[in-house]
């Protein structure tokens, strides 16, 4: 059903040289929780933060498993560290270069390292005032036996229901990638999202160590949000099991922008548009009736989209 829906997609796009109507532009880059100057600091502590342009002051704090030490050289440690990503085009399989990305959050990528060797630490996002416009929360890296689940409460410290958050992106950080003798266009398999009234859990797909992994977990509109909880369980026999985590609040995409240049093209976002569909995969702006899935009910609207018909 799929395959058809395609064929036609491309049949009437090319047939009608679609070209959109009313050109819009890309909305201001999103503003990202920084954790300046933060060094690598062990146990339950604050992390210095700075969120210029975000809705509320904010405090982030890790609490950390009591019976997990530092233990030079057996991998018991739990810990944070300032791990932030810039865009660099020099070939390196271990640079930020995922264009898509860039051009949706911009060339510097604020991450938080959160370590949890042996044992389960929780990353704290507490707001001082309720926030209630959408916000984006960055995972990346779990891969090898890793074990994430994110919750978040209310300005009350209610539990809020996590079956309302949405899946806003996923994928892999470089588009480099170094298989050891030689680079190959294997892409980091992102891991599995599986959303809950209690909380939103990400796990490996296998037990291979893809570093380049991300998932993008956005909060609904009005949720009065009071603080999000980053619970991390790392794998006992990792000694070197870790996240990062970055929050930034969330820009929506524009519908139909695919490729992230502002504006719905036949050219540029109809080849996009159908290697999502077809590969099962996931973007907000192919997403079109906002439903959690691209597939075949998308293609209508991305017509009309496309068409200058959508309103």
């Amino acid at each position: 059903m799929i395959k058809i829906s395609i064929q036609l997609l491309t049949s009437l796009a090319i047939a009608n040289m679609i070209v959109m109507s009313g050109m819009s532009s890309r909305l201001a880059a999103q503003d990202f929780v920084e954790y300046s100057s933060h060094g690598q600091t062990y146990g339950d502590h604050n992390v210095p933060t700075q969120w210029a342009g975000g809705p509320s002051a904010v405090t982030l704090m890790l609490e950390t498993d009591p019976t997990i030490v530092r233990a030079d050289g057996m991998g018991q440690a739990q810990y944070t560290a300032q791990r932030p990503l810039s865009f660099v085009d020099d070939g390196s399989p271990q640079n930020f270069d995922n264009l898509d990305l860039i051009n949706r959050y911009g060339s510097r990528l604020p991450l938080l390292l959160q370590y949890s060797a042996n044992g389960t630490s929780t990353l704290i996002y507490g707001f001082t005032t309720s926030v209630n416009q959408p916000l984006d929360l960055f995972i990346t890296d779990v891969d090898s036996g890793d074990d994430v689940t994110v919750r978040a409460f209310d300005s009350a410290g209610n539990p809020i229901d996590m079956s309302t958050w949405t899946l806003a992106g996923e994928g892999d950080l470089s588009l480099i990638k170094n298989t050891g003798a030689a680079m190959s266009a294997i892409v980091a398999p992102v891991p599995t999202t599986v959303f809950s009234a209690n909380g939103i859990r990400l796990t490996p797909i296998n037990n291979g160590n893809f570093n380049r992994s991300y998932s993008i977990l956005r909060s609904p509109e009005n949720a009065d949000l009071g603080r999000i909880e980053v619970e991390f369980t790392g794998l006992a026999t990792n000694t070197s099991a870790h996240i990062y985590v970055a929050l930034a609040t969330a820009v929506p995409g524009l519908p139909g922008d695919v490729n992230l240049d502002g504006t719905v093209s036949l050219i540029f976002d109809l080849p996009r548009f159908i290697s999502i569909l077809s590969a099962g995969g996931y973007q907000t702006e192919a997403d079109i009736d906002l439903n959690g899935v691209v597939d075949f009910l998308d293609i209508g609207q991305f017509i009309d989209i496309l068409s200058g018909r959508a309103s």
